[in-house]
Protein backbone atom coordinates (compact mmCIF):
# COMPACT_ATOMS: atom_id res chain seq x y z
CA UNK A 1 0.00 0.00 0.00
CA UNK A 2 3.32 2.17 0.95
CA UNK A 3 4.64 1.41 -2.28
CA UNK A 4 1.55 2.41 -4.10
CA UNK A 5 1.29 5.92 -2.26
CA UNK A 6 4.45 6.58 -2.53
CA UNK A 7 4.28 6.21 -6.84
CA UNK A 8 1.21 7.74 -6.86
CA UNK A 9 3.39 11.07 -5.31
CA UNK A 10 6.09 10.45 -7.35
CA UNK A 11 3.53 10.85 -10.85
CA UNK A 12 1.84 13.83 -9.16
CA UNK A 13 5.43 15.41 -8.68
CA UNK A 14 6.36 14.55 -12.05
CA UNK A 15 3.47 16.12 -14.03
CA UNK A 16 3.47 18.97 -11.97
CA UNK A 17 7.51 19.30 -13.13
CA UNK A 18 6.28 18.80 -16.11
CA UNK A 19 3.59 21.57 -16.24
CA UNK A 20 6.23 23.96 -14.58
CA UNK A 21 8.80 23.46 -17.40
CA UNK A 22 6.86 23.72 -19.81
CA UNK A 23 5.29 26.70 -18.86
CA UNK A 24 8.61 28.32 -18.51
CA UNK A 25 9.68 26.72 -21.62
CA UNK A 26 6.61 28.92 -23.35
CA UNK A 27 7.49 31.84 -21.69
CA UNK A 28 11.56 31.34 -22.55
CA UNK A 29 10.89 30.74 -26.30
CA UNK A 30 7.99 33.67 -26.84
CA UNK A 31 10.51 36.03 -25.23
CA UNK A 32 13.16 35.06 -27.28
CA UNK A 33 11.85 35.32 -30.51
CA UNK A 34 9.45 38.30 -29.93
CA UNK A 35 12.28 40.31 -31.03
CA UNK A 36 13.31 38.56 -33.45
CA UNK A 37 10.08 38.06 -35.67
CA UNK A 38 7.54 40.14 -37.24
CA UNK A 39 4.89 41.41 -34.79
CA UNK A 40 1.55 39.81 -34.00
CA UNK A 41 3.38 35.90 -34.78
CA UNK A 42 4.76 35.53 -31.29
CA UNK A 43 1.96 35.53 -28.35
CA UNK A 44 2.23 37.91 -26.10
CA UNK A 45 2.21 37.68 -22.05
CA UNK A 46 -1.70 37.85 -21.66
CA UNK A 47 -2.01 35.08 -24.34
CA UNK A 48 1.01 32.47 -23.29
CA UNK A 49 -1.81 31.23 -20.57
CA UNK A 50 -4.23 30.80 -23.32
CA UNK A 51 -4.27 26.89 -24.69
CA UNK A 52 -3.24 27.33 -28.20
CA UNK A 53 -0.30 29.75 -27.11
CA UNK A 54 1.65 26.41 -27.86
CA UNK A 55 0.52 25.42 -30.73
CA UNK A 56 1.13 29.16 -32.14
CA UNK A 57 4.73 28.64 -31.25
CA UNK A 58 4.91 25.00 -32.96
CA UNK A 59 3.54 27.01 -35.70
CA UNK A 60 6.65 29.58 -36.30
CA UNK A 61 8.99 26.53 -37.24
CA UNK A 62 9.71 27.26 -41.20
CA UNK A 63 8.48 30.59 -40.91
CA UNK A 64 11.74 32.23 -42.42
CA UNK A 65 11.32 29.77 -45.49
CA UNK A 66 11.64 32.02 -48.73
CA UNK A 67 8.06 32.44 -50.41
CA UNK A 68 7.69 31.11 -53.85
CA UNK A 69 7.90 33.94 -56.28
CA UNK A 70 7.49 32.93 -60.17
CA UNK A 71 7.04 36.36 -62.36
CA UNK A 72 5.90 38.85 -59.28
CA UNK A 73 3.51 36.49 -58.26
CA UNK A 74 3.90 35.69 -54.71
CA UNK A 75 2.54 32.50 -53.15
CA UNK A 76 2.43 32.24 -49.30
CA UNK A 77 1.87 28.54 -47.86
CA UNK A 78 0.83 27.68 -44.88
CA UNK A 79 4.32 27.03 -42.64
CA UNK A 80 5.76 23.89 -41.85
CA UNK A 81 4.72 23.78 -37.84
CA UNK A 82 1.57 24.79 -38.54
CA UNK A 83 0.91 21.45 -41.09
CA UNK A 84 2.67 19.49 -38.87
CA UNK A 85 0.62 20.79 -35.85
CA UNK A 86 -2.84 19.89 -37.89
CA UNK A 87 -1.35 16.57 -38.81
CA UNK A 88 0.22 15.38 -35.79
CA UNK A 89 -3.76 15.98 -33.71
CA UNK A 90 -5.32 14.59 -36.21
CA UNK A 91 -3.36 11.45 -35.94
CA UNK A 92 -3.78 11.68 -32.25
CA UNK A 93 -7.52 11.96 -32.62
CA UNK A 94 -7.98 9.36 -34.59
CA UNK A 95 -5.58 6.91 -32.83
CA UNK A 96 -7.29 7.62 -29.88
CA UNK A 97 -11.16 7.55 -31.17
CA UNK A 98 -10.05 3.79 -32.63
CA UNK A 99 -8.49 2.53 -29.83
CA UNK A 100 -11.88 2.83 -28.14
CA UNK A 101 -13.79 1.24 -30.67
CA UNK A 102 -16.24 4.40 -31.45
CA UNK A 103 -19.79 4.16 -33.16
CA UNK A 104 -19.65 4.31 -36.46
CA UNK A 105 -21.58 7.74 -36.75
CA UNK A 106 -20.63 9.21 -33.34
CA UNK A 107 -18.97 12.04 -32.23
CA UNK A 108 -15.92 10.95 -32.65
CA UNK A 109 -16.32 10.37 -36.09
CA UNK A 110 -17.26 13.94 -36.49
CA UNK A 111 -14.05 15.07 -35.06
CA UNK A 112 -11.57 12.93 -37.40
CA UNK A 113 -13.66 14.06 -40.09
CA UNK A 114 -13.14 17.91 -39.26
CA UNK A 115 -9.31 17.51 -38.35
CA UNK A 116 -8.77 16.13 -41.28
CA UNK A 117 -10.14 18.32 -43.33
CA UNK A 118 -8.48 21.24 -41.88
CA UNK A 119 -5.33 19.34 -41.92
CA UNK A 120 -5.99 19.09 -45.75
CA UNK A 121 -6.97 22.73 -45.97
CA UNK A 122 -3.78 24.13 -44.15
CA UNK A 123 -1.86 21.70 -46.29
CA UNK A 124 -2.99 23.72 -49.07
CA UNK A 125 -3.73 26.98 -48.31
CA UNK A 126 -2.26 29.56 -50.37
CA UNK A 127 -2.28 33.01 -50.04
CA UNK A 128 -0.89 34.86 -53.76
CA UNK A 129 -0.11 38.43 -54.25
CA UNK A 130 1.34 40.77 -56.96
CA UNK A 131 1.48 44.28 -57.16
CA UNK A 132 -1.96 44.96 -57.90
CA UNK A 133 -3.91 42.17 -56.62
CA UNK A 134 -4.37 39.82 -53.76
CA UNK A 135 -5.52 36.36 -53.63
CA UNK A 136 -7.09 35.18 -50.46
CA UNK A 137 -8.84 31.50 -49.13
CA UNK A 138 -12.12 30.83 -48.20
CA UNK A 139 -12.59 28.85 -45.43
CA UNK A 140 -14.65 26.62 -46.95
CA UNK A 141 -14.62 26.37 -50.72
CA UNK A 142 -12.82 28.59 -53.71
CA UNK A 143 -10.97 31.90 -53.53
CA UNK A 144 -11.42 35.51 -53.88
CA UNK A 145 -8.93 37.78 -55.48
CA UNK A 146 -9.36 41.74 -54.48
CA UNK A 147 -7.42 44.87 -55.63
CA UNK A 148 -4.81 46.18 -53.26
CA UNK A 149 -6.37 49.67 -53.79
CA UNK A 150 -9.68 48.37 -52.82
CA UNK A 151 -8.27 47.35 -49.15
CA UNK A 152 -9.89 49.51 -46.68
CA UNK A 153 -8.06 48.18 -43.65
CA UNK A 154 -6.13 45.21 -42.25
CA UNK A 155 -7.27 44.14 -38.64
CA UNK A 156 -5.48 41.31 -36.26
CA UNK A 157 -7.92 38.98 -35.05
CA UNK A 158 -7.51 36.27 -32.08
CA UNK A 159 -3.99 35.63 -32.44
CA UNK A 160 -3.87 33.10 -35.55
CA UNK A 161 -5.76 35.41 -38.35
CA UNK A 162 -5.53 38.89 -40.31
CA UNK A 163 -8.93 39.97 -41.88
CA UNK A 164 -8.75 41.87 -45.01
CA UNK A 165 -11.59 44.85 -44.98
CA UNK A 166 -12.61 46.28 -48.42
CA UNK A 167 -14.25 49.23 -49.48
CA UNK A 168 -17.33 47.59 -50.71
CA UNK A 169 -17.94 45.83 -47.40
CA UNK A 170 -16.66 42.33 -47.34
CA UNK A 171 -14.12 41.18 -44.88
CA UNK A 172 -12.17 38.27 -45.65
CA UNK A 173 -9.72 36.40 -43.28
CA UNK A 174 -6.43 35.21 -43.64
CA UNK A 175 -3.89 33.05 -41.71
CA UNK A 176 -0.98 34.43 -40.30
CA UNK A 177 1.55 31.39 -40.08
CA UNK A 178 2.51 31.57 -43.57
CA UNK A 179 6.04 31.43 -45.21
CA UNK A 180 6.31 35.39 -45.93
CA UNK A 181 3.95 37.09 -43.73
CA UNK A 182 6.16 39.62 -42.99
CA UNK A 183 6.29 41.04 -46.84
CA UNK A 184 2.21 40.47 -46.81
CA UNK A 185 1.84 43.03 -43.91
CA UNK A 186 4.45 44.99 -44.85
CA UNK A 187 2.73 45.30 -48.67
CA UNK A 188 -0.93 45.73 -46.44
CA UNK A 189 0.49 48.49 -44.94
CA UNK A 190 2.05 50.46 -47.76
CA UNK A 191 -1.10 50.35 -49.57
CA UNK A 192 -2.84 51.37 -46.57
CA UNK A 193 -0.63 54.51 -46.18
CA UNK A 194 -0.57 55.21 -50.00
CA UNK A 195 -4.73 55.70 -49.83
Amino acid sequence: MEAEVAQMLWTVALALAAAVGLFLLRHLVAWRLRKRLPKGLVPDRHELSRPDSMSRLLSLIGHAATPAETLGLRRLRATLGLRLVLWVVFAVITVAALSVRPPLLGVETGLILLMAYLALHTSLYEISYDRDTVTLPRWWFGRTTRKWRDLDAVVERRGWYLDFHFRDGTAVQAHKYVVGYAALREKAEAVLREV
